[in-house]
């Protein structure tokens, strides 16, 4: 078992507390952002992850999730800032409400090996916390053997105390000696040498990652952000990237929540299968919370080949299997409206021919292979394999309709009633304004979303 392995085992202290509906996809966005970069960065020339690779991302273990590449770990913690408390404005708010002081301890529980991350929206203000994030960065010049500025040390230093001293009123998950009294206060501390020490050692190893969108701007900024680049990668167009970016969060969603599949499913574990050390092989716990760069690209793929199935379902007034059909695909509620009404009038003229017209029956039947073929015709012509085109197929449709030659039709079918059996074809799954699927199932979804009767 790699060193990695052995401390993604060690236990967690504690877990995550309750949050918001809109906080939790931010997060999952955030991490679904790194999952791509992952697979972005070993995607090799046949655009496959490699055999052994092990990188993956861990959700919701140790802090909101460990981003594993190799044998090499990194926690990260996302913390969300609204717009109206502004940037980060001193090292204390930093290690209380930035999370650092949780990553520091999280840093010692896990032996000091990983590296550490702070991803947020919000960005630093001038003064201590800017100088803060400059500090990794001279920190890893002095590793590499480089010698600062007086200035720079200066700062350095000033920065470490004042970390120092604002973990040690943090005082959570601290080993005793670091842990300030309870009546202390800050300015008054004297760091110990050991924590200092550790405080540097911890900076060399931070990242600020500062400069992602918020909750109202990600889920419109992230697909061009980060799946775009992905989508390029693997050789497709870029307006797939919307699609792809769904598919990969929706995974990330699922394990964020410790959902996710695990290889033994729902199988009782056997008391014979542990290792020789005695523990259970395996923790299915780290495997649902874990989302490896093949469950990215196995994602990535089903979105490229079924786009369709990640588009959202628009949800339509009346909720009828034309509308929720049209409404897949993209229409408007005029061009609904509009197929509903000429769907009645088609009925009704139908009826009226078949009480009053001798052999109208295969009358009807002539009129629907032609139907028919004039839809199978524009379908092939406006559907896209990304975005919606059910407003183009609706459009052409309408026009072929407009300028049919009259030999075709019969007689009192005119082009707006023939729409109209277009229409009404669609009312029985024989017409399509986007890719297929189940339509009962989503009236049925549709419905108890309203809080109505099936």
């Amino acid at each position: 078992m790699g060193d990695a392995d052995a401390l993604l085992r060690i236990d967690v202290t504690d877990d995550v507390g309750a949050r918001t509906a809109d906080l939790f996809h931010w997060q999952a966005a955030m991490a679904a952002a790194d999952g791509i970069a992952a697979l972005l960065d070993e995607l090799t020339d046949d655009l496959d992850v490699p055999f052994e690779s092990t990188s993956a991302v861990v959700c919701e273990h140790h802090e909101d999730w460990v981003m594993r590449i190799s044998d090499q770990l990194e926690i990260v913690s996302a913390k969300h800032r609204e717009p109206h408390v502004g940037p980060w404005s001193s090292i204390t708010v930093l290690v209380s409400d930035g999370g650092l002081g949780h990553l520091f301890t999280r840093w010692l529980r896990l032996e000091r090996k990983v590296v550490a991350r702070l991803v947020s929206c919000a960005s630093m203000s001038t003064g201590e916390a800017s100088q803060l994030a400059r500090c990794p960065d001279l920190l890893r010049r002095v590793t590499d053997g480089q010698v600062l500025s007086d200035s720079e040390q200066k700062m350095v230093d000033g920065c470490i105390d004042k970390l120092g001293r604002a973990i040690m009123m943090h005082r959570k998950e601290l080993p005793a000696p670091w842990r300030a009294a309870k009546e202390a206060r800050a300015k008054k501390l004297v760091p110990p040498d050991d924590l200092l020490q550790a405080v540097r050692e911890f900076l060399a190893v931070m990242y600020f990652d500062t400069a992602r969108p918020g909750r109202e701007f990600a889920a419109h900024a992230a697909p061009s952000l980060y799946a775009e680049p992905l989508t390029i990668r693997m050789k497709q167009p870029a307006a797939i990237a919307s699609v792809v970016w769904i598919s990969v969060l929706r995974l990330f969603e699922v394990r964020m929540r410790a959902r996710g599949a695990t290889g033994k499913g729902g199988l009782p574990k056997v008391a014979a299968a542990t290792d020789r050390a005695g523990l259970v092989t395996g923790t299915d716990e780290l495997e649902s919370r874990t989302v490896t760069t093949r469950d990215i690209l196995v994602a990535v793929r089903s979105a490229i080949q079924n786009p369709g199935a990640y588009m959202p379902l628009a949800r339509p007034a009346k909720l009828t299997k034309l509308s929720v059909k049209m409404a897949h695909g993209g229409c408007s509620d005029t061009s609904i409206a509009r197929a509903e009404r000429l769907r009645l009038d088609f009925a009704r003229y139908r009826r009226v021919r078949e009480a009053t017209v001798p052999g109208s029956s295969a009358e009807r039947g002539t009129i629907e292979r032609h139907l028919l073929r004039i839809a199978d015709e524009e379908t092939a012509r406006t559907r896209t394999a990304v975005g919606r085109w059910g407003p183009d197929f609706w459009g052409a449709m309408s026009a072929r309709m407009t300028n049919t030659p009259p030999q075709y039709l019969s007689a009192g079918l005119d082009g707006e009633l023939a729409l109209g059996g277009l229409a009404d074809l669609a009312s029985r799954c024989q017409v399509w304004f986007s890719p297929g699927f189940d339509v009962d199932l989503a009236i049925a979804a549709e419905k108890k979303a309203r809080g109505e009767k099936s």
